[in-house]
């Protein structure tokens, strides 16, 4: 059996218990040896995805899953732009597993590209809160911890070509910004932490496709052919880039922006 690189390592994955790259992340970590703290936010609807799946009940059955991986799980469901419960998740993952060695903010701002002056000022504020102040709260309560560790991992998504001119053909103003934000942050953070043992590295997806859990599942168990005739890029992608950043592979490897599919929108 293969040496499960990431056990005893504890990963925060916010945007973890739906139909995309976040819970494809946990999954992947988990059949690393990581444990895992699943996320899902409070503030959002989410009575019309996954066929109107309650959020909680997405969330246990993805735990569920972990632990049949052989891996730990818990939920901390939260809304990221609060500090309350961004320290709330924080002491959950402390409390269960003693530390955070890995984060992943997978959770982001709605997408709803639309004219600038069709942008209320509460839908921009909800954008930028989702986006950055998000980012910088996990930062700020999870940051410190792995300093004093000597030991780090961070992945934040942003969008595919976030500081390019060519995103603004294929996204509205508001997620752009919060994006290119994200971006700046990440490597900003990134050339300041290196030296604490931490990587900072930014996924940058463009059009991916979801998984459902069983497909989410079988990528990682090989159990059919589906991932390796994959035509497109899909969820499972960025799982494994994630593996490996958070893998002593990785160790040299931040403030990178890592695009895919490349040739973007």
């Amino acid at each position: 059996m293969a040496e499960k690189t990431l056990k005893g390592r504890t990963a925060l994955i916010t945007g973890s218990t739906s139909t995309g790259m976040g819970r494809s992340i946990a999954l992947r970590l988990a059949a690393e040896g990581a444990n895992i703290v699943l996320n899902y936010g409070t503030h959002r609807d989410f009575s019309t995805h996954d066929g109107g799946a309650d959020a909680h009940a997405r969330a246990e059955e993805v735990a569920a899953h972990i632990r049949r991986l052989g891996g730990q799980a818990i939920i901390a469901p939260g809304d990221t732009r609060s500090e309350e419960d961004t320290i709330r998740m924080v002491n959950a993952a402390e409390k269960a597993f003693g530390a955070i060695d890995i984060l992943v903010l997978a959770a982001g701002g709605k997408w709803k590209p639309q004219p600038l002056e069709s942008v209320t000022i509460d839908f921009w504020r909800d954008v930028m809160a989702a986006e950055v102040d998000a980012m910088f709260l996990a930062f700020k309560h999870v940051i410190p911890g792995m300093r004093s560790r000597k030991w780090g991992r961070i992945i934040v998504f942003s969008m595919n070509g976030a500081m390019t001119r060519k995103t603004l053909e294929a996204t509205a103003a508001d997620y752009t910004i919060g994006k290119t934000a994200r971006t700046w942050l990440s490597l900003a953070v990134g050339h300041d932490e290196f030296e604490n043992g931490i990587t900072v590295n930014i996924i940058e997806p463009g059009p991916v496709g979801h998984m459902t859990l069983n497909e989410a599942l079988a990528a990682i168990e090989h159990t059919d052919d589906a991932w390796d005739k994959r035509a497109k890029p899909v969820a499972h992608d960025a799982a494994e880039l994630a593996a490996f950043l958070c893998s002593e592979a990785g160790r040299f490897v931040s403030q990178s922006l890592i695009r895919y599919p490349t040739d973007g929108w």
